[in-house]
């Protein structure tokens, strides 16, 4: 479906075509070879739509179907409903006699409607909620009718609409996604965001085949349905429908995700069996962890340590490594054995009493900015830095190899990242990486941001904050903190680029002088380090990366 589409401001009010026509010639031109017959017609008739027809159809393809009645629908940019409507009834697009169902009618009445319409069959129900009457009234209507049929068009006319799956076909060729929609257009007609340019062309697609695009399809529709309520003979039915092994990547991981969810519902209906053969067909977390959860749920003690320590050995994120570790000295203690973990780095706290600071407004300020208030000199500049600084520098760093054309990493044309930016595999695809760290050891690596910096300025990056990296902060950090300290920072980030992009101290000092830094998270009155905060914390004192927690309470 084509979300979101309320006018926005100093846009045309029909815009949304124009980006919907953009996102067709786009499909057709790149995946003309993968679209059924039903699915090139549908582009061919809509180019020959008035411009009129061309907006009711994309209107509608925004709201909740498939019955839309006429005298709901008023758009001050469609002139003539009546006769776009009627264009796209002699087309095809939309229809005025297709049989639907209770539900489906109740859906686009309201409780007083039908009411009136079944007034015979209600009489005496009026205080019942709708949910309630429509119970009743299928045991005695299960017969499917036009709408004209079940109301006799005494609440106007209505229309069918049956292209959302055609529609949610090209959607999905476009972005690669369910979850992108035509707002990433809008952002750009505004102005707001600016997009790198990259190769999107039939060898770099996604889909390759039809096969896979209905494989991927079948996934989606699978994931939907075992959001609700399912019995184990449905689970059962589900895991059947479960595509083949597939070599496409982005196939593989929906069927790993799925695979996953599926398990978890058989893990919690008792079925212990069927959820372990699930997870084992996942090579995505929490696949592993509920393995082992379940092997020494049931005795087989010795296979959980096994999976375990491999687990330990080549996790795929923190979380992942977390969970691991913490399985690990429950296990290793029923089995008499042990995993040896080095002692925690420790962290240096600092104690502070301080005088609450209050805005122009006599606000108090939180405890991040008093902090840094406090510290900030000409000599020692303190910037609230949080997630912010350490991420615009490993996006600048990264760039080349975050937008290199990669087969199957760009779907169009409004990406931020790769798709595969936060895959276990993002790393392997690009051996150019093993050029940037080399640019950390001989030093080029200043130029390399810098000029990146000046290049890209403004166009979105999914690690980049633009309002945030002014040129001085740019060249004051590039100056105070070494490349040692960026090479291990941007290690631990690369590893694991979803968790590890927060949890970063809230300031940075710098020491221009001394070419030097130190960076500090803040604590007020009753606040804890989170768990994310603490592994950089511990990451940073193992390396000797300078920082400190500030602990402060109030005068």
């Amino acid at each position: 479906m084509i979300n979101k589409l309320a006018a926005a401001p100093n846009l045309a009010p029909d815009y949304y075509v124009k980006n919907f026509r953009f996102l067709l010639e786009w499909v057709d031109e790149r995946y003309h070879d993968l679209l059924t017959a039903q699915e090139r017609n549908f582009i061919n008739v809509f180019r020959q739509l008035e411009h009129q027809a061309q907006c009711l159809l994309v209107r509608l393809s925004s709201r909740k179907g498939p019955l839309f009645r006429r005298d709901k629908l008023k758009y001050s940019e469609i002139i003539c409903i009546d006769k776009a409507a009627e264009q796209l009834v002699q087309t095809g697009l939309l229809h005025t006699d297709t049989a639907h169902d209770l539900p489906t009618l109740a859906a686009a009445l309201t409780k007083p409607e039908i009411l009136t319409l079944f007034a015979e069959a209600l009489s005496g129900q009026r205080q019942a909620r709708k949910n309630v009457l429509i119970e009743k009234l299928a045991t005695t209507f299960s017969t499917a009718r036009s709408w004209q049929q079940w109301t006799n068009n005494i609440f106007g006319t209505a229309w069918h609409l049956d292209n959302e799956a055609i529609i949610r076909t090209l959607h999905l060729l476009f972005f690669g996604n369910t979850n992108q929609d035509l707002t990433q257009f809008v952002l750009q007609d505004l102005g707001l965001f600016r997009y790198e340019r990259y190769i999107i062309d039939e060898k770099h697609r996604l889909f390759k085949s039809r096969v896979e695009l209905e494989q991927y399809q079948c996934l989606i529709n699978l994931r939907e349905q075992l959001n609700g309520d399912c019995s184990v003979p449905m689970l059962i039915e589900f895991a059947a429908q479960l595509p083949a092994y597939c070599d496409s990547e982005p196939v593989r991981r929906r069927r790993a995700k799925v695979c996953n969810k599926l398990a978890y519902a058989f893990e919690r209906a008792g079925e212990y069996a069927r959820a372990l053969e699930l997870y084992a067909q996942s090579h995505l977390p929490p696949a592993r962890e509920r393995r082992i959860r379940l092997m020494e749920k049931h005795g087989e003690l010795a296979q959980a340590w096994a999976l375990l320590t491999q687990l330990l050995e080549q996790p795929l994120d923190e979380q992942e490594l977390q969970i691991a570790q913490r399985m690990a000295k429950r296990i290793g203690k029923k089995l008499g054995t042990a995993i040896s973990h080095s002692p925690a780095a420790a962290i240096t706290s600092q104690y502070y009493e301080l005088r609450r600071l209050l805005d122009a407004e006599n606000k108090a300020l939180r405890v991040e900015e008093t902090v840094r208030l406090t510290l900030n000199s000409p000599s020692a500049p303190c910037v609230y830095a949080e997630n912010a600084l350490l991420s615009s520098l490993f996006g600048l760093w990264l760039w080349p190899e975050m937008f290199r054309s990669i087969e199957g990493t760009f779907a169009h044309p409004f990406q931020t990242a790769p798709l595969d930016m936060y895959q276990e595999n993002f790393v392997i695809n690009r051996p150019g990486i093993a050029a940037l760290w080399e640019s950390l050891e001989n030093g080029r690596y200043r130029t390399n941001i810098s000029n990146t910096w000046q290049e890209k300025y403004g166009i979105a990056n999914d690690f980049i904050h633009w309002s945030f990296i002014t040129a001085n902060l740019l060249e004051m950090a590039l100056h105070c903190i070494p490349a040692e300290h960026l090479k291990l920072i941007f290690k631990r980030l690369l590893f694991d680029m979803k968790n590890n992009r927060s949890g970063l101290p809230d300031l940075i000092q710098f020491f221009p002088e001394q070419q030097n830094y130190r960076m500090i998270e803040v604590k007020g009155p009753n606040d804890r380090l989170q768990d994310n905060q603490r592994r950089w914390l511990e990451y940073f004192a193992q390396h000797q990366i300078p920082v400190e927690v500030f602990y402060v309470r109030w005068k």
